[in-house]
Formats: C-alpha cells, sequence, structure tokens
C-alpha cells in the first residue's frame, strides 16, 4: 500500500522489481499489515487473490518456456487484464484467459446462471475462481459451479503433475474404488507403483507438497513414507480394493500415488 491508500502490486524475481498501480483505494481499517495483504472483508479479496495465483502462474509458464524478460510480460499481461474495467474486471478476464485456452464457457455464463438460479444480484456475492470452477460466497452459503469439462481439465492436470493433495482434497475415494479391479494384476500395480513411489521420495517430494512436521527433518519424514509403503505391501495380499488399502494407510501420500499408478494402467481418459 502506498500514496493516497492506493493498491499496488509488485512483481519480484531474485534482485529485479517491478510495480504497478491497481488503482484502486483501499481502507486502512481492512488491510492487513502483519501479512501485508486485503482482509476478506473488502469485495475484492477474491479478486485479489484470483489475480495473484494467474500471475504466479504464467511466471512458472513463462519460465519453462525461457522466455526473456519474464517480469516485463508479466506486467504486460498483468496491465492488459486491468485494461478494460480495472480491478472490477480482472476475474472475468483471468477466468476467461483459460476458459478461452481450453474451450470452457466464458465468465459472464456462469454468472447469469448464477444470478437465475438464486435470484441475487452482484453486490450480494464475491467470486472466487478455484482451477476451472467458481465459487460464489455470499453472506450465509457458498455455492460451487462447476462443468464435465471444467472438472475433466481439473483431474487431468492435477494428475499429470503428481499434485498428491490435491487428488486428496478435491477427488473423492468412492469413486476411484469403484473404478479399481482387482484384474489389474498385483504384480503390474506393484511395480508401476513402486515407480511412483521413488518418483515421490526424490523429483516430487516437495514439489507434491508433502507436509513435514515442525521440528521434523525430511529425511525422517521420508523414512515414515518407506515404512507405509512396505505396510501397503504386506498388506496387499488381502483379498482388498487397494485403493481402500491406500487411503486406509495414508491418505495424503499412499492414494495419491494409488490413484496415479492406476491411471497409468487405464489411461486417464477412460477412467
Amino acid at each position: 500500500m502506498e500514496n493516497n491508500e492506493n493498491l499496488y502490486c509488485q512483481l519480484i524475481d531474485e534482485d529485479i522489481k517491478v510495480s504497478f498501480n491497481m488503482k484502486y483505494s483501499i481502507d486502512p481499517q481492512i488491510w492487513d499489515y502483519s501479512s501485508d495483504k486485503l482482509c476478506n472483508s473488502d469485495p475484492h479479496f477474491f479478486t485479489l487473490k484470483n489475480f495473484k495465483i494467474h500471475l504466479f502462474s504464467r511466471s512458472v509458464e513463462l519460465q519453462k518456456s525461457r522466455k526473456n524478460s519474464v517480469l516485463k510480460v508479466l506486467k504486460e499481461e498483468a496491465l492488459h487484464l486491468l485494461h478494460d474495467s480495472g480491478i472490477d474486471g480482472i476475474s472475468r478476464n483471468v477466468f476467461n484467459f483459460y476458459a478461452d485456452k481450453f474451450g470452457l464457457d466464458r465468465y459472464d455464463k456462469y454468472i447469469q446462471a448464477f444470478e437465475k438460479y438464486t435470484g441475487l444480484q452482484q453486490k450480494d456475492y464475491k467470486v472466487e475462481i478455484i482451477g476451472y470452477m467458481l465459487h460464489f460466497h455470499t453472506e450465509n452459503l457458498i455455492y460451487e459451479m462447476d462443468t464435465y469439462t471444467g472438472r475433466s481439465l481439473l483431474l487431468e492436470e492435477i494428475i499429470k503433475n503428481k499434485r498428491y493433495l490435491d487428488i486428496m482434497e478435491l477427488t473423492e475415494v468412492a469413486m476411484w474404488s469403484e473404478i479399481y479391479d482387482e484384474n489389474i494384476g498385483k504384480h503390474n500395480f506393484l511395480s508401476k507403483m513402486s515407480d511412483e513411489f521413488e518418483i515421490c521420495l526424490n523429483d516430487n517430494f516437495k514439489r507434491a507438497g508433502v507436509l513435514i512436521k515442525p521440528n521434523e527433518s525430511i529425511e525422517k519424514r521420508k523414512t515414515e513414507i518407506r515404512k507405509m509403503f512396505q505396510k501397503f505391501i504386506d498388506q496387499s495380499n488381502k483379498n482388498i480394493n487397494w485403493i481402500d488399502l491406500a487411503w486406509e494407510i495414508s491418505e495424503e501420500i499412499l492414494f495419491p500415488l494409488a490413484v496415479i499408478t492406476m491411471t497409468s494402467i487405464f489411461d486417464l481418459t477412460i477412467c
């Protein structure tokens, strides 16, 4: 927050910094100085949250494509999102950016459907973008609006990128349990799951957001996970659904690994 209580966005990449004015005045009483962000009572709380997530995602994409001057490109894109209607249009522009890319319905169609269903007006709710769906926050309830296409894209993304926490939180164990087929074959399943387990301990440990307890070392956490996987192997002789078994032993690690394993055997599209 700078002069005249205007909100600024600052982009930082190591020692390089760029900033620009969001052209939005905020009330100092609803600014959280401890975390340097807007309080959720502000009508644009989720708008700015959506904007931050989008900028982070785009920065990763730009870095992967080895573009030069990532911050410069990111700033230009951000200003373009603000160009037409300022902060009021950010959520719409961010969602449409992905809608056009993946063939989803555009933002305004979701808004029209929600208002027709609830009878609410824009002043009565705030919109939060979560993946390819919209959450409408009202005074008493949160409504989720999703589509088959959006759900399929989200599922493909979290499986492909091995996002364990999202697999656990955004999908239902009962769904995967029903898909599971005992005719997969023990050797085939365990062989592929062992490969995924090694990826988890090496390449994907930090990226997947594996939880580390306070005062716990990474090596100690890995040792615990190895013991859980050995327990899974020891109990796999039982006449039990292996998806359920993985969930019972470790819903945050083994369950996602079992899901990723099964989708690699059956093919994610079929699942």
